[in-house]
């Protein structure tokens, strides 16, 4: 049959089926004479000392019909009583589990610390004594379980504990370590992105590879300078030849995205718009990028533990990797528990995660992934394959490379290198600055938009830029900060238009406005953004220059992609070209030349053919 969980928290709030296992069927229905005889006479007067009532003399049947006597629903009261806070809070959390086992993962993530189930060692050939809560979690399946004969009487006095909690940062810190932080919104950004992007494939300009769909490094160059803000890191080649290169983030995850979400096709080695991607291109963009998002949670294109490309081995034979769908739908479900628009930090998100019951796996076989060397550098030996390896690693990447570009969060970050020190452990890590390239992600928000397309919110409306500032705007086209301090959005905004002079000035700049203009950004918000941090009217200068921008920034238009046709010689082409069959497949472009629309290329041939011509390629 299929369980269901009968939690009623914020974090069960959806009835999700568990398919019970054999130890799983096993644990609710083991009972405490069961538990109880699973032990050795020894072990059973360890728990009889806690029990004034009981004899610690007499045989093992002896001691077990003792023991269930004295843990009556009044014996169990009394011995409650005793139990610290901890203890206490682990019989509560197991009693209420669907299973009754107490899950140590979980619990530590939540609680920060274990219980006590044995006293202080009196030395190293003496292990410590059980302690009461021996009397309430048994020993079960390398975990300990509550009877499902005492859950009744438990239930009647143990109050069930609260959930899982995620934890907020009031205000952004300014640095990560020794690190200052680099705070990016993104919504605007993905906004403005998604139709720079959809152009680009209708241009037939985003190309891949013909066996892995991934995109070629021309194409990262061209979509890291079409992206709005740019990439989150510059691809500046490493100073040292042994140094690790970051790479696109961005850049990477845009072609994709499209793929996963249907809106390109392959065209040989090129990306061009499918028929959902025309549409899309007349459509809302905020409802497109909850389409895209929705899609990439169901998508098989691509592994994105596959990016963090330090760990060998991820395609050995065998079952390595663990499906991608439970891993995306692990995360998207605590990413819908995240309030919206307060910071969090990743490592509290992960936590949350392990606590709340939103944990999942990355590997079948961790021993077939290794760092270096196959056999020393092995991530299957203990320590080496855990949650903050293999599972937080996966974390920062959906997060950083596909959640942020799609404008679902705000991300604060840092270069990689050195951010994080939990895989120094590890065999053959001598050479590695970082683990992934996702590494410097210190926190991040869930946006309006983000919430949109999470689906924990119904409708969208784009968020304002907070003002933090006071602006002079002058004839003269600078932008003086007057009063406060530019936040990061504002900086953006501004260097969008304009080029920094001073670190509190600016100047607007035509030739930065047009390609503002080019990449989707809006004159009117321009507009409106000077004006609301300016008490007097904008200057006519630059009611001018924002007219001029208008009028010229979108002077010129892209209507289609074409392919340019080479003739043997002039005569063809005259011959071609003025042809009756022609009827405007095709114009003259020089003497020998000849351009074809892209849609119109089968029409062309097949016109050609008619005319005794033939075009290869």
């Amino acid at each position: 049959g299929t369980w269901y969980c009968a939690v009623d928290t914020p974090c069960h709030r959806r009835s999700r089926p568990v398919l019970p296992s054999i130890e799983l069927v096993a644990a609710m229905t083991t009972t405490l004479v069961d538990a109880l005889s699973r032990m050795n006479v020894d072990q059973l007067k360890q728990l009889v000392a806690w029990l004034d009532e009981v004899s610690p003399k007499g045989r093992k049947d002896e001691l077990i019909g003792g023991i269930m006597r004295s843990l009556s629903a009044s014996g169990l009261r009394l011995l409650w009583s005793g139990l610290d806070d901890l203890q206490r809070l682990a019989v509560a959390e197991a009693l209420y589990e669907v299973d009754g086992v107490l899950h140590s993962d979980r619990f530590l993530a939540k609680h920060g610390r274990l219980p006590a189930f044995t006293t202080e060692a009196r030395a190293a050939t003496r292990p410590g004594s059980p302690t009461r809560l021996a009397l309430f979690l048994f020993p079960y399946d390398r975990s300990h379980c509550v009877p499902i004969d005492l859950r009744p009487a438990l239930r009647a006095f143990v109050p069930e504990p609260e959930p899982a909690r995620i934890v907020t940062v009031e205000t952004l810190p300014s640095a990560f370590g020794e690190e200052a932080l680099t705070l990016r919104p993104t919504e605007r950004d993905a906004l403005v992105d998604l139709p720079v992007m959809l152009r680009l494939a209708e241009q037939g300009r985003i190309q891949v590879g013909d066996k892995t769909s991934l995109p070629t490094a021309p194409t990262l160059r061209l979509l890291t300078d079409k992206l709005a803000g740019g990439d989150f890191y510059g691809d500046d080649p490493p100073k040292n030849e042994w140094d690790q290169r970051i790479g696109p983030i961005k850049a990477f995850a845009w072609p994709m995205l499209l793929q996963a979400a249907g809106l390109v096709q392959r065209k040989g080695s090129k990306l061009v718009l499918s028929k959902a991607g025309l549409k899309a291109m007349g459509s809302a963009p905020a409802g497109v990028l909850r389409s895209i998002w929705k899609k990439w949670l169901g998508s098989h294109l691509l592994d994105e533990f596959s990016r963090i490309d330090a760990i060998k081995g991820q395609r050995a034979k065998g079952r390595v990797m663990t499906a991608v769908t439970p891993r995306r739908e692990a995360i998207g479900g605590a990413l819908d528990l995240c309030p919206v628009g307060a910071w969090i930090a990743v490592d509290e998100l992960s936590r949350f995660m392990l606590a709340s019951d939103h944990a999942f796996d990355v590997a079948h076989d961790p021993w077939k992934l290794y760092i270096g060397e196959a056999q020393y550098g092995s991530l299957g030996y203990a320590g080496c394959h855990d949650w903050a390896i293999l599972q937080f690693r996966y974390l920062l990447c959906l997060l950083f490379e596909y959640a942020a570009p799609l404008g679902l969060i705000d991300v604060a970050y840092i270069a990689p290198g050195h951010a994080r020190h939990d895989f120094h452990h590890l065999w053959g890590i001598d050479a590695l600055q970082f683990l992934s390239r996702y590494d410097g992600l210190a926190y991040f928000r869930i946006t309006p938009l983000g919430a949109y397309c999470l689906g924990s919110s119904v409708d969208y409306a784009s968020a304002t830029i907070q003002t933090k500032v006071r602006l002079a705007v002058l004839p003269s086209l600078q932008v003086n900060v007057v009063d406060g301090e530019a936040s990061a959005e504002e900086a953006l905004t501004l260097g969008a238009w304009s080029v920094q002079e001073t670190p509190k000035s600016w100047r607007l700049d035509h030739r930065k406005a047009i390609a503002a203009i080019e990449r989707g950004h809006s004159l009117d918000d321009l507009h409106a953004f000077l004006q609301a941090r300016d008490e007097q009217p904008l200057p006519e200068t630059v009611q001018s220059f924002i007219a001029t921008c208008r009028k010229n920034g979108k002077a010129l238009k892209v209507a289609g992609t074409t392919l340019l046709i080479e003739c043997q010689d002039e005569q063809i082409a005259l011959l071609v070209a003025g042809h009756k069959l022609n009827a405007g497949l095709c114009l003259r472009a020089g003497d020998r030349n000849l351009v074809v629309r892209l849609e119109h290329e089968e029409k062309f041939r097949e016109m050609v053919r008619t005319l005794g011509l033939g075009m290869p390629g």
